[in-house]
């Protein structure tokens, strides 16, 4: 049985995930499938010069861009960026917010990650494997698995 305590006192920074993956507004969108799929990531954050979020590339709207495209004849794809299939309402939380409460966002909001920012700026994201993870287990720390 799960503590519900134990979720309350965690922070988004106990499940906080850094990132090594971002991509500009004119990133191609064929480079960010790769990322999506070479670096078995579920998302990629479209950032400004700043590292502010701009938007979101899930895989899932990676691939509904896929299958418009190959539904037409003209072979537009080529010619997309990340600005033209990013979702630009991102929804993002602080490392500092309580971890129940991002959970909360995720479910209510039907998000599998979410963006965390400081001062604006990217840092990171959170997951809901890790973040159910560290609800369930009061850490973020695994065996075999350092600490995020």
């Amino acid at each position: 049985m799960v503590d519900e305590n134990v979720g309350e006192s965690l922070l988004v920074e106990d499940a906080l995930e850094p990132v090594s993956h971002r991509v500009s507004p004119d990133t191609p969108l064929a480079d960010v499938i790769d990322i999506i799929v070479r670096r078995r990531v579920g998302a990629v954050p479209v950032v400004g010069e700043s590292d502010e979020v701009l938007g979101i590339i899930t895989s899932g709207d990676a691939l509904d861009q896929m299958v418009r495209d190959a539904a037409k004849d003209d072979g537009v794809a080529g010619d997309l960026t990340a600005r033209d299939v990013m979702t630009r309402t991102v929804l993002c939380v602080s490392e500092g917010q309580p971890l129940f409460e991002a959970a909360h966002m995720m479910v209510h909001k039907r998000v599998e990650q979410l963006p965390v920012v400081r001062d604006g700026e990217l840092i990171g994201m959170i997951t809901r494997s890790k973040v159910l993870r560290a609800m369930h287990l009061g850490t973020t720390d695994l065996p075999g698995e350092g600490k995020s």
